[in-house]
């Protein structure tokens, strides 16, 4: 634990409701039933009569299950409550133990929080970046299916783009209505909306945004829903979840073939970009990736099983950031994923798979850098060759060096955890 007593602006109490509530509900024999009914989707599935699909299958069914309940216990928008739904490390706070809950490709970087959303009411989110700031972005998206999908942007804002004191704090407005001048406005839409906030930490030693909601004005607020029915919620919705989150792997890059990325694809909003592929390996073998940091305020770099769950992001260096990278002598970023410690200090390791996804992103991106240019190479090469692949001058690794690299990692993580 850092030496740093200040709790941690994701232990509320809102937080230990949901996960309290969702780790109970997740028991009952109904919920373990359609889990089970559930497991025969991904059964079916060709990633599972592979070694490393086989082994994840049950890691990545739970984890998508804990994170479709979270997501439903806090789907009461007339009693808006600020949920971390998804982040798949296991943890120990508030008195229970919290497995872990993630959908696809979830990058350990991030804190992604949630409010739900009604469309004719009114809302003001009261926030605080820290000092210094992260990268930081909140949306308003609609059209999901039965709590799952990726819906449809409706408005965005960045930290570049909102309006703060002196001491970081701001105040964001929330309805139906064009900001016709209002500063730190989103516009919702009637109906359901989900509002999704995200910090990106290039630092795991920074203080992620502090945020409260707070719901002005709107319709009359229906009964508290019982626990009985926001289980039946659950069921209900399990399959629809199931399939998205498992086909969601086939369809968002178009399955490409391995040890390739293909991008550059923006987000919706513009506040970044990303590239992504599979990665295929025997254990002798490396792929070499070679990129700017394009300006950006953030960048990451991850890799994920098949089913597309991060594998060990806090004991493993199964992701790198930009505060966690060493830059090549010209200023690019050279990073190496393979099974075994190639000696390169920006090793992404697999953490035993042979094959998996790699994602890259970028956040904060000055509009003059072109997306095209972020990424320079991809190349195969075998261990034994790897001295040949590399650019001049890449920034290795010696024993003491890795290890301060993975303590580095821990003592941030467990920042987030301050009670």
């Amino acid at each position: 634990m850092p030496a740093s007593s200040t709790r941690s602006p994701l232990a509320t109490p809102d937080q230990q409701y949901a996960e309290s509530l969702a780790l109970r509900l997740v028991e009952l024999p109904r919920i373990r039933a359609a889990r089970e009914q559930a497991r025969a989707v991904l059964l079916a599935d060709p990633i599972a009569r592979t070694p490393e699909g086989w082994l994840g299958l049950d890691r990545a069914l739970d984890q998508w299950v804990l994170a479709l309940a979270m997501r439903v216990v806090n789907a009461d928008p007339f009693r808006p409550r600020i949920v971390w739904g998804v982040y798949n490390p296991p943890r120990i706070w508030f008195g229970h133990v919290y497995p872990g809950a993630a959908v696809a490709i979830d990058n350990p970087d991030n804190c992604n929080r949630e409010i739900p959303i009604d469309g004719d009411s009114t809302y003001e989110i009261r926030g605080r970046f820290g000092n210094p700031a992260m990268q930081f972005m909140i949306e308003i998206v609609t059209d999901f299916e039965q709590y799952s999908g990726l819906g449809r942007t409706m408005s965005a804002l960045t930290s570049q783009s909102i309006v703060t004191e002196a001491d970081g704090s701001f105040i964001l407005t929330v309805d139906s209505q064009p900001a016709n001048g209002r500063s730190n406005h989103l516009q919702s839409e009637p109906g359901t909306n989900w509002m999704f906030m995200r910090d990106s930490a290039s630092d795991w030693t920074k203080e992620w945004t502090t945020l409260s909601v707070v719901r002005l004005s709107g319709p009359p607020a229906p009964h508290v829903r019982s626990e009985d029915a926001i289980a039946d919620d659950i069921v209900r919705s399990m399959p629809v979840w199931i399939r998205f989150w498992n086909g969601f792997k086939d369809d968002f890059l178009g399955y490409p073939e391995p040890n390739r990325l293909v991008g550059p694809i923006g987000r919706p909003g513009g506040w970044g970009y990303l590239f992504g592929g599979r990665f295929e390996i025997a254990p002798d073998e490396a792929v070499v990736v070679t990129t700017t940091d394009g300006a950006a305020n953030y960048t990451g770099f991850q890799i994920s099983d098949p089913w597309t769950l991060s594998p060990d992001p806090v004991y493993r260096l199964a992701s790198l950031n930009k505060s966690q990278i060493r830059p090549n002598p010209d200023g690019t970023i050279t990073y190496v994923i393979a099974a075994n410690d190639p000696g390169v200090h920006n090793w992404i390791d697999t953490v035993g798979l042979l094959q998996g996804w790699m994602l890259l992103r970028w956040q904060g991106v000055p509009s003059a850098t072109d997306p095209a240019t972020l990424v320079l190479s991809v190349k195969t090469s075998k261990l034994s060759d790897l001295a040949e692949t590399l650019p001049q001058g890449v920034p290795m690794a010696t024993l003491a060096s890795r290890s301060a690299q993975i303590a580095d990692r821990i003592s941030g993580y467990a920042r987030r955890y301050i009670e």
